[in-house]
């Protein structure tokens, strides 16, 4: 599977189990999994991943050879000899996989206060011509309406004592459900905002749980009957239920402008004006943070070898914006690599390494440098 073809979208596998495999993903391949949803394409997913298409490609290599995803028009693994499915399985295969979303749904309405049936939307919102199904359009109204009404062990449907592993298994499908990615180059009009202030907030939630002191003070607070989104952020943001319309706009046109700078400072590098689009990329992080276009203007400068100083500074972004993930401090190390500060190179890679145990790559890195600098 060394050609594959970018015009491809993979989908995950729902009946393969990441912790049955004898050799577990690394963050990385998590990572791509998460953004996959049967949408987004190959070509798609190696210009947004932050990764590098080298990269993002061997990573869907391996998720397809474990069997995690399936790619259309290929078999279900590099090994597999079994005939194509009929007809009658692929129909069993869709309705399975209708009604697990069926069900996500229905597991994400339930822990709102809010009655589906009843609940008062917005009619202006619901008839925008726009690519979404009118039923996701109603739970994105609903949700999003009283996303200030629960706590985030209710956003991710987990008991108060979940640990990092249930809280994984509960977020990676809301992730994949509400990821911006998911409605790339789709128009999604006055629902775009709506989406990522959804995403963000279960981003949130996980991120927060998943630390022991983050958790340990968001605990605290929900003792003292006074835990909110806006306390553990320090702002004190208007109810998302209130939220004007001129408010939503405005978003809008944040996010527009946003992606108006990002695509002039994509030209701008690939005409080879790097200066010029490191100065657009910054006027769009001034609007929005966004890790994952930091670590791809990152990963690009490492790849091409200029402004290794900028690429660490864009990798440092991403890394405060997502502190738990590895792929940004990984990625300082490499940055540094590159630049010969070998001490500073080792630094990160182990630092990374203590959030991604056991990944083969760091491993080796961190070996080969060991070596380098003992010699």
């Amino acid at each position: 599977m060394s050609d594959l073809d970018e015009n491809l979208a993979p989908a995950p596998a729902s009946d393969v189990d990441p912790r049955s495999l004898k050799t577990s993903p690394t963050a990385e391949e998590y990572f791509i999994l998460s953004r996959l949803d049967g949408a987004i394409t190959i070509g798609q997913l190696c210009k947004i991943s932050g990764l590098g298409a080298e990269k993002t490609l061997q990573c869907i290599e391996n998720l397809h050879r474990h069997g995690l995803i399936h790619l259309p028009g290929t078999s279900e693994s590099p090994s597999a000899n079994s005939s194509p499915p009929s007809a009658a399985a692929n129909s069993e295969s869709d309705a399975s996989k209708s009604s697990n979303t069926d069900e996500l749904a229905d597991s994400i309405r339930d822990r709102f206060p809010g009655d589906f049936t009843n609940f008062a939307f917005d009619e202006e919102l619901l008839e925008q011509q726009v690519e979404l199904e009118i039923d996701f359009k109603r739970e994105l109204l609903f949700v999003h309406q009283q996303l200030d009404q629960i706590d985030y062990y209710q956003l991710l449907g987990v008991d108060r004592d979940a640990r990092r592993r249930r809280l994984r298994r509960a977020y990676f499908p809301m992730s994949k459900r509400y990821h911006p990615d998911r409605f790339y180059k789709k128009i999604t009009g006055d629902f775009e905002p709506i989406i990522q202030n959804i995403f963000e907030r279960v981003t949130a939630a996980y991120q927060t749980l998943s630390d022991r002191n983050k958790r340990a003070e968001y605990d605290a607070a929900l003792e003292r009957g006074r835990a909110s989104h806006a306390s553990l952020r320090g702002s004190t943001p208007a109810s998302r239920r209130s939220e004007s319309r001129e408010n939503i706009m405005g978003d809008r046109k944040r996010n527009m402008a946003f992606k108006v700078l990002v695509q002039r400072g994509d030209k701008a590098f690939d005409k080879g004006r790097v200066a010029l689009a490191l100065k657009e990329y910054r006027k769009a992080f001034g609007l929005r943070p966004d890790a994952e276009l930091a670590l791809r203007v990152a990963r690009r400068l490492l790849d091409e070898q200029v402004h290794l100083d900028d690429g660490i500074s864009f990798a440092r972004m991403a890394h405060k914006i997502d502190p738990d993930s590895p792929q940004a401090v990984a990625l300082i190390g490499a940055l540094y690599e590159e630049k010969g500060g070998l001490d500073d190179a080792l630094y990160h890679y182990e630092l990374a390494l203590e959030s991604a145990p056991g990944d083969p790559e760091l491993t080796a890195r961190i070996s080969r440098l060991k070596q380098a600098l003992h010699s």
